[in-house]
């Protein structure tokens, strides 16, 4: 009987993980996102420098699908474009599309 009342009481805080909030997933979001593009440079930020200002997300059953809008200064310029990405849902890998 306590084995069963053990597998249950197990089954039952496993189940019930908390979704996290919009704004921690947004955290989490700029900051893969950040972190795959100073990769790109060898985390020079010396020559580039990047700020995720602002993300638009769509939760896939794998991933998020994302739009951000990143600023970037290089050399004495500076632009702010969009970037969409496809990141799965530990936050571990990046895949751009534009």
């Amino acid at each position: 009987m306590k084995k069963v009342l053990f597998c249950l009481f197990l089954t039952l805080i496993l189940g019930c993980q908390k979704k996290p909030k919009v704004s921690e997933v947004r955290k989490h979001l700029s900051k893969a996102m950040t972190h795959f593009l100073y990769a790109s440079v060898n985390n020079d930020s010396s020559r580039v420098k990047f700020l995720v200002k602002d993300v638009i997300y769509f939760e896939e059953a794998d991933f998020f699908e994302c739009e951000f809008t990143v600023d970037m200064k290089q050399n004495g310029k500076d632009t702010t474009g969009i970037m969409k990405a496809r990141i799965n849902k530990d936050f571990t890998q990046v895949s751009r599309k534009l």
